[in-house]
């Protein structure tokens, strides 16, 4: 009678396997080919129709939307679990918010990391040009859901597993389409001749403690505020050539304020990954190389400064879904660190000598790192738990004691919008701000009440420290007079420089009254403030009178004396089909601050009769040779900076292909002559110095960085002085901050054969004649200290303004928007 009962017990969940597993297509069923098949790429409505056949037909995955992308798709977010673990779903998010915030005493703490479930976070698609990450989405999700094998049971059942399946999606369709339009032409790995997000395309991985696109608030508010991952997993594919995968350890320099604990567990998880793709016999794992563990700004690194273990891979990357056979001989002897690339070393133990390389099998390798990653999480459960809590306490005690005790954010500021802009951004990050009710004492200064406070003890003390201390780039150097080893991304990002916002860190201990912070603000017509230019644009567009009088001060009585009578702007922004993310963060910030605007392209040049359309043409970041001839025909699609192309010719679509060219040159001198504006950005002003020509000379002589000037200035925060006199500097302080990524700097050069009148040069910004760098490194000072950074050169009737910085860098730059804004206006306004 047992052995009947039982066997019929048995029997019932056989049937109910069968049943609940029919429910649940694998991914080739659902796409109609196996993930990652030459040639196939899946678009966004494949991919979250899929997740969402699984969520009908499993209990093992919970699918919830958790915002909207730029373009107004949904994004998801799949917990995927145990059915028991996803009906407590409530109760383990409760357990790692309180460990990763410290509110619990350590008895407490022990109980509840002893209760909860690890949570790793593996996302796909971010840099919507990668594709493989998407591709592998589906097939994690199915073996999460349908394997049992003792591993995975085992990963179910300690391992809250929360997948992005698609983290991009405006970006996944728009290369998808791309690429399905392409196939088995002649243009099939031609480049997406737009930017992959709205506003940021690759930038969009940039963006991660600013938080000015709507993407990466949904996501930080998921990791930061709700659910606190133990493990952030962000996928890419563009390790060096020929590695198979880059995974952890980084590669120096080490940010001293990550703290040591996350980054030897960083180091842990990757020697994991590397365990398993030995055992699995899979060649070309390279570590140590390229990616390092200094800057702060991306998915995999914002979350080491908040506790977490962030980890980056970059699978190796093929062009789309075209498959090819690599060969042994096309590889370079060596990696750029010097390692060989055909022999064993350390961090490149088994290396990879070719075959064929596709989709799929970057896939094969993202799911051995998803595995390795998972598995460890599983058997380290509650060591996570509880190293959230051990890390948060320490935090907190290390801020009680002091160096520093908090950062204090006077009441009183130059721009008062941008200040709480920062609080807002530092708030939506996990970090606590605070407002004081009454007067205090604090660093042998006094404050009144509506100071901000931000106490130094907070959980995420090294996330605040990073963002509000100076960098000082460390010079790590080859040998004893190597070169400077250079950074991977941005040397030098201090948030209240680069806003233009005063702060006071407060070494000792002080007491003070304080309260919950609220934020909100209503912008009014002070010029120094950015966000007066909602205020002007609003105004203007219901047809109302705003001037500007002689000092810069905003006037709507039109009996007052003024200077200047503004107009809204009719403005042109050059949108080349060589994708170009300066572009993309200009046309951020003329959104934010309501100014209209046309996107213009090769051809609106080349047509002419800019003047009858446009007051103003501004040209972002871009070389002269970009701009001039764009995508060549035949012309190998640029790729990541560091990167061996080993992909053949990406020959663009016709209607792509070149810049504006030399009849477009001719019809943008012709603008100017007859009194409209041109802006240049950056790099940008190498075509008005050049073609116009002007009386302007770049000293530094190099747009991409050190050239025969000497002068290095990877993306750092520098000291200038502004002509507050002149109506380009409105609204400025004397001594300001701007972010130089080290292309230009100008002299004048004004010769006898020039008429005076017609190309007068004046300077508005100048670069700091001696202690230049504020934040990050610069290498050769004395070529641009003192040099001009700002130039107002009269071109005929018109002007051109020439910025030999990036005023709007990423959208972080809030203290140089006025700058560029003011330009703007001004070429539209009217001389009173």
């Amino acid at each position: 009678m047992i052995r009947f009962m039982l066997r019929k017990r048995f029997l019932a969940i056989l049937l109910w396997v069968a049943v609940a597993f029919a429910a649940v297509p694998t991914p080739q069923e659902h796409l109609g080919y196996v993930p990652g098949e030459d040639y196939k790429l899946a678009d966004y409505a494949d991919v979250i129709g899929y997740f969402k056949k699984l969520a009908a037909g499993s209990d093992r995955i919970r699918l919830v939307e958790f915002g909207k992308s730029a373009h107004g798709k949904a994004m998801y977010v799949a917990f995927l679990s145990s059915s028991e673990n996803l009906r407590r779903l409530d109760r383990y998010r409760e357990i790692s918010r309180r460990l990763a915030l410290g509110q619990a005493t350590p008895e407490e703490a022990r109980a509840l990391a002893k209760e909860g479930r690890s949570v790793v976070w593996i996302d796909s698609g971010l840099h919507a040009s990668e594709v493989a990450p998407v591709q592998h989405a589906p097939e994690l999700a199915w073996r999460m859901v349908t394997g049992e094998t003792d591993e995975i049971r085992k990963i179910r059942e300690n391992v809250i597993l929360m997948q992005i399946p698609v983290i991009n999606p405006d970006g996944l369709d728009w290369i998808a389409h791309w690429y399905r339009k392409n196939i088995g032409t002649p243009y099939e790995l031609a480049p997406l001749p737009q930017l992959y997000q709205k506003y940021a395309g690759h930038d969009n991985n940039r963006d991660w403690f600013m938080l000015n696109l709507t993407e990466t608030r949904h996501v930080t508010r998921l990791l930061f505020r709700e659910w606190f991952p133990h493990i952030v997993y962000n996928q890419h594919q563009a390790p060096a050539f020929p590695a198979r995968i880059f995974i952890p350890p980084y590669a120096e320099p080490l940010n001293p304020h990550i703290p040591a604990p996350v980054m030897e567990g960083i180091n842990i998880i990757g020697a994991t990954m590397k365990e398993r793709f030995a055992r699995e016999e899979k060649p070309g794992i390279l570590s140590y190389h390229g990616f390092d563990a200094w800057w702060n700004g991306g998915l995999r690194s914002v979350p080491a400064f908040h506790n977490m273990h962030g980890i980056l891979t970059e699978t190796a990357l093929n062009v789309y879904a075209t498959p090819r056979v690599y060969e042994p001989k096309e590889f370079p002897d060596n990696f750029a660190n010097g390692i060989p690339t055909r022999e064993p070393s350390v961090f490149y133990q088994r290396p990879w000598m070719g075959g064929k390389w596709g989709v799929r099998e970057a896939i094969e390798y993202m799911l051995t790192a998803d595995f390795a990653i998972l598995d460890l999480a599983a058997v380290r459960r509650s060591d996570y738990l509880l190293k959230s809590y051990q890390l948060a306490r320490a935090s907190i005690e290390a801020g009680q004691k002091g160096n520093p005790f908090a950062y204090v954010i006077p009441a009183e500021q130059w721009d008062r919008g941008s200040a709480l802009d920062m609080l807002e951004r530092l708030s939506l990050s996990g970090v606590q701000v605070r407002r004081a009710d009454a007067p205090f004492q604090a660093g042998g200064k006094s404050y009144g009440a509506g100071a901000f406070v931000i106490s130094a003890g907070q959980p995420f003390r090294p996330y605040l420290m990073d963002l509000l201390e100076p960098q000082k780039y460390p010079e790590l150097r080859a040998g004893t007079s190597g070169p400077t080893k250079r950074p991977y991304d941005v040397a030098g990002w201090t948030l209240s420089m680069n806003m233009g916002v005063g702060v006071d860190r407060i070494d000792k201990p002080f007491e003070a009254s304080l309260k919950t912070a609220d934020l909100a603000y209503t912008p009014g017509l002070d010029h120094r403030e950015n966000a007066s230019f909602v205020s002007v644009a609003e105004r203007l567009s219901r047809g109302q009178t705003v001037r500007w009088a002689a000092d810069g001060t905003i006037v709507t009585d039109s009996n007052a004396p003024a200077a200047f009578e503004l107009r809204q702007p009719r403005v042109a922004l050059y949108e080349p089909w060589v994708s170009n993310m300066d572009q993309g963060w200009t046309q951020w910030v003329l959104d934010r601050y309501q100014v209209p605007y046309t996107l213009i392209h090769n051809e609106d040049f080349q047509k002419g009769g800019l003047q009858a359309r446009f007051d103003t043409v501004i040209l972002a970041a871009q070389t002269a040779a970009s701009i001039l001839h764009g995508h060549r025909s035949g012309e190998v699609s640029p790729g990541r900076a560091g990167q061996v192309s080993t992909s053949p010719p990406a020959v663009q679509r016709p209607e792509y292909s070149g810049g504006i060219g030399s009849a477009g040159l001719a019809n943008l001198q012709k603008f100017v002559q007859e009194g409209g504006t041109l802006i240049a950005l950056d790099s940008a002003t190498e075509l008005p110095i050049q073609f116009f020509p002007l009386p302007v000379r770049n000293v530094v002589r190099s747009s991409s960085g050190e050239g025969t000037s000497g002068f290095y200035c990877p993306g750092s925060i520098l000291r200038a002085t502004v002509e507050t006199a002149h109506p380009l500097a409105f609204g400025m302080p004397k001594d300001s901050y701007i972010f130089s990524s080290g292309g230009t700097a100008f002299e004048i050069a004004l010769a006898p054969e020039y008429n005076k009148e017609d190309r007068e040069v004046r300077s508005v910004v100048r670069f700091a004649g001696k202690n230049l760098l504020a934040s990050g490194w610069l290498s050769g000072e004395k070529v641009a200290a003192g040099k001009h950074a700002l130039l107002e050169a009269r071109h005929g009737a018109g002007k051109v303004v020439l910025f030999g910085f990036r005023p709007q860098f990423r959208g972080q730059s809030f203290g140089t928007f006025k700058l560029l804004l003011n330009a703007i206006y001004l070429g539209s306004a009217r001389k009173l």
